[in-house]
């Protein structure tokens, strides 16, 4: 009777512990997609439709520098950032000139790249998402703002912070993996903050 007993209770607690780890990874799961995000605008911001947006003249090397940005992902955003203006109908070049309405910048540090000090120096703002210590992802933050062409005064500013995958490259170095789902879901995330308008 008694091993029917332990049988039963080693058969309970089995089962127990995949539970347990299965409501772990859930959890787990559900935390690489957590984000954060903080938006500060000049009142009543808006960006019109045929406007033009260029590349900051002026801080796109510095924030593009490997010890500031994953550059690999960097390109990708940028590329995600140049489509999407475009879809929104907003003008997008990659040389500024004289047309330029605004001009964008962004940089895309990781954890292992700028502490949350770090950020905050750099770039005034630091989201302070929590890091779970899972070594597939590491925080990533994106940090994208607007400044007016030639004043150079900063209009609008989004810093989103959230878990991404990570990879290691042929030379052992950890990057952020390019997935393009993750690339969409930042994009929208932080452009559902820009008030876009038709031109009157």
């Amino acid at each position: 009777m008694k091993q029917v007993i332990l049988a039963s209770a080693l058969t309970l607690l089995a089962s127990a512990c995949t539970t347990v780890v299965d409501e772990e990874q859930t959890q787990r799961k559900e935390q690489q997609y957590r984000d954060t995000i903080i938006v500060s605008a000049e009142p009543g911001f808006t960006v019109f439709k045929q406007q033009t947006v260029c590349s900051h003249p002026l801080l796109e090397e510095a924030l593009r520098n490997p010890q500031r940005s994953d550059v690999q992902a960097y390109d990708a955003f940028h590329k995600a950032f140049e489509q999407k203006f475009e879809d929104l109908g907003i003008h997008y070049l990659s040389q500024a000139d004289d047309s330029c309405d605004y001009w964008m910048a962004f940089a895309l540090p990781t954890s292992q790249k700028l502490s949350d000090e770090q950020l905050m120096t750099l770039f005034g703002v630091s989201p302070g998402l929590a890091d779970d210590g899972n070594q597939g992802f590491q925080r990533a933050t994106l940090m994208m703002s607007l400044y007016t062409a030639q004043s150079n005064y900063k209009m609008w500013q989004v810093s989103l912070q959230a878990f991404a995958e990570v990879e290691t490259d042929e030379m052992g170095r950890r990057q952020i993996a390019i997935k393009p789902e993750g690339v969409e879901y930042a994009v929208n995330r932080v452009f559902a903050y820009l008030n876009v308008k038709d031109a009157s």
